[in-house]
Formats: C-alpha cells, structure tokens, sequence
C-alpha cells in the first residue's frame, strides 16, 4: 500500500463517490422492499452495474488504481448489460407473468463478447495496468482505434436500442390499458425511461465529441457521469419522497391498494381454503364463461374480497389463479391415454380455455415450452 499517499479526490471523485453511496442506499431499499415480484431484482442488478461503473472512475480519478490495479475497467463489460436489464425490468412490471428463459441468455452475448475483447487488458500485470492508465491520466487522452471505436459505439448503440424496445411496450400497454392503477404505473415507467434514454443521450454525444476529435478525452467522461449520479440521487429522492411510485413502480407490488382492508387474517385463511377447495372440487374452470362475478356468486365472497387474496396471498390475478388450472388440467389430460384420440386443441377448449392463442400463452407461460414440445417430452421419457 505504499501508494496509498497518492490518493487525492478532487470535485469529480466526491460527486462520484456521492452518486455510489446513493446507489448502494437505493439498492438497500430496493431489496428491503417487501414484494414477490421479481422486477425489483432486474432494477437492483441494473442499479448494481451503475455504482460499479462509477466506482471504477472513482478508482482511477482518486489514484486509487496504484493499490487497486486489478479492479480498474471491470465494470466496461458489465455496461453491455444495462440495456437488457431496463427492458427485462420493464417487462417483468407490465406483465405479471414474465419469466426469465432460457432463449432469454442471448441479450447477455454482447456481454460476453465485451469480455473476450477486453480479455487482453484484464491479464496485464498489476503495473502494467498502472503503467497504461498513469499515461492516458498524463496525457488526459486515451488512442481512439478501431477496437475502441467499435466497443463504444456499439454499447452505446445497444443501450439505445433496448430503450427503445422499452418505450414501444409502454405505448403499447398504454394503448391496451384502460385501467386507472395501470395508467399510473405507466406514466411513471415512462418518466424513468427518459431519464434512461436522457443519461445515454448525453453518453452518445460525448461518443460523437471523440470522434471528432480523433481520441476519447477522459475528463469528457465526467459529464455523463455526473447525470447517471444526478439519475440515481433522482431515483432515490423519488423512493423517499413518493411511496406509492417506490411500492407500485420500483417494486411493482400489488397490496397497496388494499391498505384499507379490514380483512383480518384468519379471514383471510378461511377464504383461501374456501376458494382452492370448491376449486378442485368442483372444477368450475372447465366452464369457457367463468368469471370473478360468478365465482363470488357461487361462494358467496365479495368480488373485491377474492380479488385481495388472490393478489395478496398467491401474487395471481384472477386470470392467472383461473388459467393455472386450466393449464393443469390440459396437462393431465395430455399424459391420459383415455384421451389420445382428441387434438390438443380440443383438450384446451375443454378444459376451459377460450381460444387457442390465451391456451398456447398460459401453457408456455406455466410451462416454459410449447403443448406440442411437452407431448414430445413426454414420450421421449416413455422410450
């Protein structure tokens, strides 16, 4: 640690330094936060990369490299992740049934490609690295060629392509939704991903400041910098001072809105029992024209009282209670050899569902693959 006395924080590394205790702050909050859902791990990763990034330009500014060579630059590649962690993030909060899948791991490709390219750098000796970053701090440039041109230019690029992706789900949510708790949650989405879209923006001009200028200027980096800090301080200002945004939004968790409920809960436990057993009793699911109307009528349990369960206690919609039935339903049958000589359509339609498109999206969703891949599984297991 013989270097430690050459560590020094200017303006910069204190704005930095004060942007990563807000970050940690948020992700403290974020994973506190009572929910099920599972968005707010999306957010916390992406807050994660965030701090890290900003960590690394605290490392170098403060001279904090000269102890620490080995941790400088470790966060470029996981800059490739920002964009498919916003868009899973926006995702898993406007459809409650989003799953992460197995197809789901190529978003992280560039990643991995960002990784090999800087594979060089990350095996140079600890002074080699000090050696390379001491000569771009001197000189306050560092070589704009054609390998970092491309890296640049194609994080940036893919941030803004997955931003886009993101705002294309909410006008299609917003067009699709006619729901006042809805509406809310995607106005506030929306905000958020321009602030996103804003904080890449200024990335992006920066790109195009060097290569005017033929070489990548390290104090430039400063400015967008200070706006992911100013984003973060804003993210947690917005988690302080705006409860419901950080428990409808941020944590996508369903129950504030029955905060007024008087339902005690053993009334609760009662319900559930209730519901699930005239469930798998009576198997009313197989009726195509179900609803929570006629399901409150046939037990006898105020509409707005199931729907509280429902949400509450299993985190389902009464869609998604209803469809997981259906779905196990199907996928009984589909394993019965009393009924190989009906389609797997038919089996669907008479297990409930009302059309082929809801049947094919409950099964992938409750399944993870197709009804064609599941029979072809299960007679692979039979051979």
């Amino acid at each position: 640690m013989e270097h430690l006395s050459a560590v020094r924080f200017d303006i910069w590394s204190v704005l930095l330094l004060f942007g990563i205790l807000q970050g940690l702050f948020l992700g403290m909050l974020l994973l506190i936060g009572s929910t099920r859902r599972k968005s707010k791990y999306y957010l916390i990763a992406l807050v994660a990369v965030v701090t890290i990034n900003l960590l690394n330009y605290v490392i170098i500014n403060s001279s904090l490299h000269l102890n620490v060579p080995h941790l400088v630059n470790v966060s470029l590649p996981l800059l490739f992740l920002l964009g498919p962690l916003f868009l899973f993030y926006v995702k898993s909060v406007l459809s409650e049934g989003f799953g992460f899948r197995a197809t789901d791991l190529l978003h992280g490709l560039p990643f991995l490609l960002a990784l090999l390219s800087m594979a060089p750098f990350f095996m140079l000796s600890g002074p080699a690295k000090i050696q390379l970053i001491e000569s771009q701090i001197i000189s306050g440039q560092q070589g704009l060629d054609l390998g970092t041109t491309i890296f640049t230019v194609a994080q940036i690029a893919q941030s803004f392509i997955y931003v886009v992706l993101a705002l294309n789900l909410l006008n299609k949510s917003s067009q699709e939704s006619k729901m006042k708790k809805d509406t809310f949650r995607l106005e506030w989405l929306r905000k958020i991903t321009f602030g996103f879209l804003l904080f890449w923006l200024v990335d992006f001009l920066a790109v195009v400041w060097f290569l005017q200028q033929g070489h990548m200027d390290v104090k430039a980096y400063y400015l967008s910098l200070f706006c992911c800090t100013l984003f973060i301080h804003f993210m947690v200002v917005l988690t302080i001072r705006n409860r419901k945004v950080y428990t409808e939004v941020l944590l996508n968790n369903p129950r504030v809105k029955y905060k007024s409920s008087k339902l005690v809960e053993s009334d609760l436990k009662k319900h559930i029992s209730q519901i699930i057993i005239y469930m798998e009793d009576e198997k009313p699911y197989l009726l195509h024209d179900l609803n929570l109307s006629k399901l409150s009528e046939n037990l006898g349990i105020p509409k707005h009282v199931i729907s509280q369960i429902l949400n509450e206690e299993l985190g389902k919609t009464f869609y998604e209670f209803l469809n997981e039935y259906r779905y196990k339903e199907v996928r009984s049958r589909l394993t019965n050899p009393k009924y190989n000589h009906l389609t797997i359509l038919a089996i669907a339609l008479d297990a409930g569902f009302s059309n082929k498109n809801t049947f094919n999206k409950a099964f992938k969703k409750f399944s993870g693959i197709t009804p064609s891949q599941f029979l072809k599984s299960t007679a692979n297991a039979k051979v």
